[in-house]
């Protein structure tokens, strides 16, 4: 791909895929070519994008990993972001497992916890303050107990799936 659209331009549909991923924790293809549909309509490149490459398959299978029972791809595990996405994207990234998984385990998640479980994790760009990771957290989770937290409803697998679902 950057031999065909140049290393400039295969950086942004790298951006434009983990940041799709990121939101969203994975993505189906129709939901990566819908973002790079938008984003390269906005940017200009779409009409080199659909010449080069009308089928973006294989570049998602030799970057990214695939899981063939939800048909959705991510980023790999032990695999960091290769471009710069905006931190709180990051944070909620790796927050939102987090927190899943400790309520699935029975555990409280403190935010001392909380911070030192994830910084490592966002090595990629600039590191943020534990008072950015404190804000995404506040979006996405409610405070209960003695400094402990959980994914708001809203946000958790279980209830967004069934919204997604029209339930």
């Amino acid at each position: 791909m950057k031999a065909n659209l140049g290393t400039q331009l295969t950086d942004i549909i790298i951006q434009t895929i983990e940041g799709i991923i990121a939101l969203h924790g994975s993505a189906t293809l129709e939901q990566i070519n819908d973002e790079l549909i938008v984003r390269g309509l906005e940017l200009g490149f779409l009409d080199l994008l659909a010449k080069e490459h009308n089928d973006i398959t294989p570049f998602l299978l030799q970057n990214f990993s695939y899981n063939e029972k939800e048909q959705t791809y991510s980023i790999a595990k032990n695999k960091g972001f290769r471009s710069k996405l905006d931190v709180r994207l990051r944070i909620r990234f790796y927050l939102l497992p987090y927190l899943n998984r400790c309520e699935r385990e029975g555990k409280d998640a403190r935010f001392d916890d909380i911070v030192q479980s994830i910084m490592p994790l966002l090595k990629n760009g600039t590191t943020p303050a534990e008072q950015t990771i404190l804000n995404v957290l506040e979006d996405i989770g409610e405070h209960y107990g003695k400094d402990c937290w959980r994914v708001k409803t809203e946000n958790h697998p279980k209830f967004q799936w069934e919204a997604d679902a029209g339930m």
